[in-house]
């Protein structure tokens, strides 16, 4: 399933550019990217969702420019989740070339998981339809490295890749509750850790950092 799953309410209209369309197009894009940026950056925190009027402000736009990209931040949200996983989908292609395993893969979705926790927050205020059309498009990039994993025998093979979605729920019930007084940063990320290793025949084995573009959360 490609990325372009995630791109069904998008209508893209095509016409002749008129005189002088060429210069606004590339002013749209940069502001699109622009907004992205600071999207990306915003989503990071550890605190609320950053209002749309607060991203125009530090990515140096107006309101009316953010809005005309970007509706409700619902929207903005699912942009950025759409950019980090076609970064994902790039770092899966370059599987074989860099060296990377499918634990790598499955420790950059979770790394997001835990360091983007306003976008996760958007992420499940979502409809259903919507939040399960981008897990779709996840499990779809992830499939041929999860496949891979298992025929080379380092994925346990009882394990099938519907279970992934757990495996995320699990983490995030754990990021969602427990005592305020444990250290978050620490535990966390034993526990993606323990996940990792219940997944895999040699739990032993290091965790490389894709290398893929600069907007993605790796």
């Amino acid at each position: 399933m490609p990325i372009s799953l995630l791109m069904g309410n998008v209508r893209i209209v095509r016409a002749i550019p008129a005189a002088g369309s060429e210069p606004r197009r590339l002013d749209a894009r940069r502001n699109r990217e622009a907004i992205l940026r600071v999207a990306e950056d915003a989503f990071r925190s550890d605190g609320d969702v950053v209002p749309l009027d607060e991203i125009a402000r530090r990515a140096g736009l107006g309101r009316a420019t953010v809005y005309r990209h970007f509706p409700d931040r619902n929207a903005l949200g699912f942009a950025v989740a759409a950019q980090w996983l076609a970064d994902l989908e790039r770092g899966a292609a370059a599987h074989d070339a860099d060296g990377l395993t499918f634990r790598d893969l499955l420790h950059a979705v979770m790394s997001m998981q835990l360091e983007h926790r306003p976008l996760v927050r958007l992420f499940r205020e979502l409809p259903e339809r919507q939040q399960r059309r981008y897990t779709e498009g996840l499990l779809a990039v992830l499939g041929p490295a999860f496949r891979r994993a298992q025929e080379e025998g380092s994925l346990r093979a009882d394990v099938s890749i519907a279970d992934l979605p757990l495996v995320f729920e699990m983490l995030e019930g754990a990021l969602a509750g427990g005592p305020s007084t444990v250290d978050r940063g620490e535990a966390t990320e034993r526990l993606l850790q323990v996940l990792l290793d219940g997944l895999f025949s040699d739990p032993a084995t290091p965790v490389r950092r894709p290398a893929v573009g600069e907007a993605s959360s790796f």
